[in-house]
């Protein structure tokens, strides 16, 4: 049983190693397209306006869940 719970560790350790790995790179490649996009005025905007809109959005949740606790 240990054996098992061994390998199964391993096996979590190195899908986790992974996600991180494609993490890592999905967020270099985002980078690299907000830079290209940020040498033009309309993608400078459009990605203004899409901060803004996260921005929104995260607060809401915020505020959601903060309304949750509260009530409950």
């Amino acid at each position: 049983m240990t054996t098992e719970l061994n390998l199964s560790c391993y096996g979590l350790e190195r899908n986790f190693d992974v996600l991180l790995d494609q993490n890592q790179r999905i967020q270099k490649e985002n980078e690299l397209l907000r830079q290209e996009l940020m040498r033009h005025p309309s993608g400078a905007l459009q990605i203004r306006l899409i901060e803004r809109s996260l921005g929104m959005a995260y607060r809401g949740h915020d505020e959601e869940s903060c309304m949750t606790q509260i009530s409950v």
